[in-house]
């Protein structure tokens, strides 16, 4: 069950809160799979890095090697280290994610949501892809822009 308003729109969407979003996660991104099975855009589940008792929901950003402009810092940059990925809401004005706590280590994530399987409303709706406007901030390997790709 996702809670918490860090995944809007693409989950919770309900501003009233009467409904949370319980999603189908795949599991089989683990360890070294995780380099093979994730992506740029996809929604993961990870283990907070400044809380183990925690468990996120947060799109991927940037994967290794990736350079990213943090949100609130536009005259800087962060290259991804290998073995880490950069994660943030889609509301970042409600996130706790990279932007706080830095890169995250790919041996964090738990697993990749695929859909929203409750409500019945819900079902098989679209988690989207990356959100346009953070496209321009993600450096892919360093060179430019994923917008200009």
């Amino acid at each position: 069950m996702i809670s918490g308003r860090s995944m809007q729109p693409a989950l919770n969407p309900d501003s009233n809160r009467l409904w949370k979003d319980v999603v189908l996660v795949d599991r089989m991104v683990q360890g070294e799979m995780a380099l093979r099975r994730l992506q740029r855009g996809d929604v993961v589940t990870l283990v907070s890095p400044s809380n183990p008792d925690l468990l996120l929901v947060k799109r991927i950003i940037a994967m290794p090697h990736d350079c990213v402009i943090p949100l609130g810092k536009p005259n800087s940059f962060v290259r991804v280290p290998k073995g880490h990925c950069w994660v943030e809401g889609d509301e970042s004005f409600h996130s706790g994610d990279s932007s706080a706590f830095g890169p995250v280590s790919l041996a964090l994530i738990r697993g990749r949501a695929l859909t929203p399987i409750w409500p019945p409303s819900r079902f098989g709706a679209s988690l989207a892809s990356l959100p346009e406007w953070k496209k321009s901030r993600v450096y892919p390997n360093g060179s430019y822009p994923l917008t200009e790709l």
